[in-house]
């Protein structure tokens, strides 16, 4: 019996075709060499820069039957791009051709099914009736006729197949309320971030209204959660534009909170200040769906709105010298399900302490070029709620690398490696470490050199941190600095 040749039965784009992506037939006619190139660069794009398995008779190999192409590809496609031209319905009103025989799938399937949403028209030339038969030109679809438009309409269209479409309805807000006002028990009204930040420092300093402030700071969290679980969803590639989304997603989800992380930190006691740290273990809280499929790396983005709020808090700790609260940030966990596992809990660190990026793909979905991409993104977010508390930008940004230094050492301490036990979380501290041998006279420089000079009267070694230790920060310390100048940009 004769071997069988590897190259005699090459595999159709019809087989083997993946189950984690929208699948997309492109319907269209050959009305000339350039037509067929930019169809053909639509499919390319849709394919490489957004995941969607599009299926096009140009991808074909030699033998390939087309009218067994067009009907088990329209049959098996989720969706049905049908790109008009003058001369496309030209053609379906033909009595052959393979635009015909597709038109005649297409009307037959729409017959018996007039409320699908498989087809979608594309108009790459004239007017709709021009280029589109009476069942499709109705329907909503996308004009791609002027390629300056061409990537936002792309984006739309992408965002539409994926099933998240960029034109979705809002959702619909709470009941009314036409309770009238005399009737309503609930004094306080949070309307604006600074109405928040007021009710929760008024609550804070009388201590008869406990309860008030922990029903205050549970349903705004729970407010906060359900923005943000709105678009928990990370089926799709991740690009400037849908980061630059969730960020702002997520900034306006926790702004009343993040409003009141300054009196909670500086005034409230620490099972007051517990109630934020909840709040962001609830914030790291990502329910999956059964059959659920996330993008890898997407659902990192889930983690910003707990990211902000951890950091936020954390500087104002060090600020204001709350290192119980510090130590409660890195013995905090969160349970499954989290984003980074279904069934397995995680410490509050691991999830909103770090970056899960690495810079080069951060600096591309920030549009920028730092260093240090992810400390900018950090202090970018967390700027506004700190007000006037600094005396300018660059006495906040020193804070802000104070805090982020002492959580890598802690990281390091709590043994949160994800690399190898050496391992210590890096940022924009790294290269402000120089100040500590010039003797500069700022925040960060003050915060370390009163380390040597307490010992372990230095507070936050008085306060627990480091085991309540200073041998313990020294030798920490040590590490990191042999691992800061091998790992810094």
């Amino acid at each position: 019996m004769a071997t069988k040749s590897p190259f005699s039965e090459i595999p159709s784009q019809l087989e083997q075709i993946p189950e984690d992506m929208p699948i997309v037939f492109i319907s269209y006619s050959w009305d000339s060499a350039e037509h067929k190139q930019w169809v053909s660069d639509l499919s390319k794009d849709l394919r490489e820069k957004f995941r969607v398995y599009t299926l096009l008779d140009q991808y074909n190999r030699g033998g390939d039957d087309l009218i067994t192409f067009m009907q088990k590809g329209l049959n098996r496609a989720d969706r049905v791009l049908i790109i008009g031209t003058p001369k496309y319905k030209e053609k379906i009103e033909k009595q052959s051709g393979g635009a015909k025989f597709e038109d005649q799938v297409i009307t037959i399937e729409l017959y018996h099914n007039m409320g699908s949403s498989k087809f979608v028209p594309i108009l790459r030339d004239g007017s709709f009736g021009d280029s589109f038969n009476e069942l499709i030109e109705t329907r909503t679809g996308y004009d791609m006729r002027n390629d300056t438009n061409y990537e936002k309409v792309l984006q739309e269209l992408a965002s539409d197949l994926w099933g998240c479409p960029m034109n979705a309805a809002p959702t619909l807000g709470p009941k009314p309320n036409f309770t009238p006002a005399s009737q309503i028990l609930q004094p306080f009204t949070a309307s604006t971030p600074q109405d928040f930040s007021t009710i929760v420092k008024s609550y804070i300093l009388e201590p008869s209204k406990q309860i008030l402030l922990t029903e205050l700071i549970e349903d705004e969290t729970e407010e906060a959660f359900n923005k943000v679980l709105q678009y928990a969803s990370y089926s799709h590639q991740t690009t400037a534009q849908t980061f630059n989304a969730y960020l702002k997603v997520h900034q306006e989800a926790i702004a009343k909170l993040m409003s009141a992380i300054l009196p909670v930190v500086r005034y409230g006691s620490i099972n007051q200040q517990r109630l934020f740290v909840d709040g962001m273990v609830k914030l790291c809280i990502k329910p999956f769906k059964n059959g659920e499929i996330t993008s890898e790396g997407t659902q990192y983005v889930h983690l910003l709105a707990s990211t902000f709020l951890y950091h936020a808090m954390g500087l104002a700790a060090v600020k204001y010298g709350r290192f119980k609260l510090i130590k409660l940030l890195f013995e905090t966990k969160v349970p499954a399900p989290n984003v980074f596992s279904p069934s397995c809990s995680y410490p509050l660190e691991c999830l909103a302490g770090y970056n899960h990026w690495n810079h080069d793909s951060l600096n591309i979905y920030l549009q920028a070029s730092w260093i240090y991409p992810y400390s900018q993104m950090i202090m970018s977010a967390i700027r506004n709620c700190f007000g006037r508390i600094f005396i300018d930008n660059n006495d906040f940004q020193n804070g802000f690398y104070t805090w982020e230094h002492l959580a890598s050492l802690l990281c390091h301490y709590y043994k949160y490696q994800r690399i190898a036990d050496n391992w210590f979380p890096i940022g924009g501290f790294v290269n402000k470490r120089a100040s500590l041998l010039r003797y500069e006279d700022d925040f960060y420089t003050n915060f370390f050199k009163q380390a040597g000079m307490d010992k372990d009267n230095w507070s936050p070694i008085k306060q627990g941190l480091f085991g309540g230790k200073y041998s313990e920060y020294v030798a920490t310390y040590e590490e990191g600095e042999k691992f800061y100048d091998k790992n810094r940009y």
